[in-house]
This record gives C-alpha cells, structure tokens and sequence, in this order.
C-alpha cells in the first residue's frame, strides 16, 4: 500500500473502532481488542503484550489472559459496548501492542485483498482508494466474493460506482468515510493527481456540533464546507448559512439532512470534492 495510507490508517480507523486495550465483544460477538482486530483464539490473545490494568509494570500471564477472553464470551449481551467489559477484564494491551498489532493486521489484510484476481491492480490504485477498499476489508473482513459489482467497479477503476457499492450494512460512519474515499479516488484519477497522495484527511475524534455552536471546531466545519464549495467564508458559528450549506452537503453524500454534524458527517466531510480541483492539486 501507498505511505500515506499506511500513515493515515489508523487516524481514519480509531474514530470508528475506538482503541480500546481490553478485550471485548464487537457487534458481531466475536472477542476483540485495540482498534477493531478480532481475535481467532485465546492463545492469539496470549501471544499479545498485554499488562495488569492495575500495574502496568507487571505483565499479564496467560492464565490471566485466558480468563479474561473467557470472561468476555461470557456476556453475549454487551457486544458492540467495549467499555462495559473493562470492569470483567485484569489485562490491557500496550500502547504500542495496539500499533503493532494493527499494522501486522492491515499488512496481512493488505496481502489477502490482492490475491483476489479483481483486486490486483491494488498496488497502483490512487491512495484514496486504497484506503476506502482496506477500509471495507478491515471491517467485513478480506472474502469479497458476496461483492460482485463493487469487484467489478475495483477492477475496471470505476471508484464512482465502488462509491454506491461498498457499503456495510449499518455502519454508517464507516460508509460515509468510505464514500467520500471512492469518490476522491475518482478525482484523482479523472484529474491526474498524483496518486501516491492521500486527498481525503482523516479528521479525527470531533465534537458533535449542532445550530448556533461556536468555536474552533465549528471553525474545522466551516473551512471544509468552503474548500468544498458549499460554504462563501468562515465566520466561527453554526449560522443559518452554514446550517443550509451543512444539509446540503449531507444531502449530496447521502447521509442524514438534520443539520447536525456527528461522526458520519465528519467522516464524510474528509473528502476533496467537488469544488477546488485546481487548488487541491
């Protein structure tokens, strides 16, 4: 994959998994750590570096760590809430275990993807939409053999399609973030941007901002708006202005029209289309 994928990878990913260094049950109900890598087995859990919660000088023994994985599949009915399984598990992962384990997870990801005869132009795809296809993978996992158009869209470069078809059900934020990524690629390719760029930015964790909010993060909200083209100037309050021009960008990328803007919108909000082309490249 391209270096600024790599580099952005996990500041586009954490806004939608988290980073959580216990172990827990994703929405799926399968036993999960750091930011979003499932865990085959508690004996993959017990090759992690993980360390007591209650001291972090000390590491967690395997007998610690099985139990804590036992203890989790044990609460079915908190999947998809990692926070409510701190208090059933004694280990946690290191800060750097959890950058490690997600960087051998996407390079493992990465190697799949490209063995699927669709997807191995992979390696000379724009930034952008290789990205948005790691994305995907990361959440769905790397079989895409249930994904016939969005293989084919990958294929023949056509990310505008690939931009209505890879979407997950329910996960609305990653769909945004990932439409704007499919859509970006197109303009890079249709432009002739250099493609070892990534040109949607990851903005990150963001405040939810409503009508009449001020501040730097409205600020945030208002310059990507105008780079956007939907927005004349920045004046650091969620005006009426901008309120229209926000629901008619919600609109434009199929998201919710409420005026409000929370993690789907930011992630959407990532992209370089449509308005300055010229400026950006």
């Amino acid at each position: 994959m391209r270096t600024s994928v790599s580099d952005a990878f996990m500041t586009f990913t954490e806004p939608i998994e988290g980073r959580t260094p216990h172990l827990y049950l994703d929405s799926w109900g399968l036993v999960t750590v750091g930011a979003g890598c499932r865990l085959e087995s508690s004996d993959e859990a017990t090759s992690l570096p993980f360390v007591l919660a209650g001291d972090p000088a000390l590491g967690a023994t395997s007998r610690q760590i099985r139990e804590d994985y036992t203890a989790v599949q044990t609460h079915p009915e908190r999947a998809g809430r990692p926070h409510e399984f701190a208090a059933l598990t004694s280990a946690r992962l290191t800060e750097d275990g959890v950058d490690e384990l997600a960087a051998r997870r996407l390079a493992a990801l990465e190697d799949r993807l490209i063995r699927t005869p669709d997807f191995a132009g992979f390696p000379r795809w724009p930034a952008d939409a290789q990205l948005a296809l790691l994305s995907l993978g990361w959440a769905h996992g790397p079989d895409f053999s249930g994904w016939p158009d969005l293989r084919a869209d990958c294929a023949a470069g056509d990310w505008r399609a690939a931009a209505d078809h890879g979407r997950i059900q329910g996960a609305t934020q990653r769909n945004a973030g990932d439409r704007a990524l499919f859509r970006t690629a197109a303009l890079a390719a249709e432009n002739h941007w250099d493609p070892d760029t990534l040109w949607y930015r990851p903005l990150g964790h963001r405040a939810e901002l409503r009508a009449r909010d001020s501040g730097a993060e409205v600020v945030l909200l208002q310059e990507r708006l105008l780079v956007l083209g939907y927005l004349p100037d920045v004046t650091g309050t969620l005006d009426l202005t901008t309120e229209r021009a926000l629901r008619e960008f919600q609109r434009a990328h199929v998201l919710r029209e409420d005026g409000i803007v929370g993690p789907a919108t930011w992630a959407a909000l990532g992209t370089a289309v449509p308005a300055t082309v010229a400026a950006l490249a």
